[in-house]
């Protein structure tokens, strides 16, 4: 908050935009601070503890409820990315186009046919699998798994993955099995 209200980042002061409603976002965030990213929205992550803990989307929650309360409504600038966000599937992606021309040789044109996403939180790992089309054509496919936030709650279409496995184990096996890959 601190960071966020003062005059061109230095802590200590206040940026005397800040409330001027003359100014976009009431002159909130319009005073050189420095930018604000989210590296993951997951509002629950699990642990060994048992219950699911607050991530850090959790985190940026109560950091907005403050913000919006000490601001008088104003909006917190920010960029959040991550799962489910489609740059980070689209980099995934290319990332793994690029490993596997590095490997095994294969050119630009040879596309990646199949795309598996094994994840245990429906809201981020499976919605991005889900939601995510692919600018070079890759079928994604999703495994959820239930040794994670998933608790077996109800799922809707926008992150019901393509099979729920047990765990990880169970997910490459199915993976294997439905890609229909042979160890050689």
């Amino acid at each position: 908050m601190d960071c966020l209200l003062s005059h061109r980042g230095h802590l200590g002061t206040l940026s005397s935009k800040n409330g001027n409603l003359d100014l976009s976002n009431r002159g909130y965030q319009q005073d050189s601070q420095p930018p604000l990213y989210f590296s993951n929205p997951d509002l629950w992550f699990a642990a060994e503890f048992a219950l699911n803990r607050l991530g850090q989307g959790g985190f940026r929650e109560a950091l907005e409820g403050v913000w919006r309360n000490s601001t008088g409504g104003a909006t917190l600038e920010k960029t959040v990315i991550g799962k489910p966000y489609h740059a980070t599937y689209e980099y995934a992606e290319k990332k793994l186009l690029s490993l596997r021309q590095s490997k095994f040789g294969t050119t630009e044109k040879d596309k990646l046919k199949r795309v598996y996403m094994v994840g245990d939180n429906p809201a981020s790992d499976i919605a991005g699998a889900v939601g995510y089309k692919s600018p070079l054509g890759s079928k994604w496919y999703s495994a959820l798994l239930r040794t994670g936030v998933y608790q077996g709650e109800k799922l809707d279409a926008t992150n019901t993955p393509t099979t729920i496995v047990e765990d990880v184990y169970d997910a490459v096996q199915w993976a294997c099995k439905h890609s229909d890959w042979h160890e050689q």
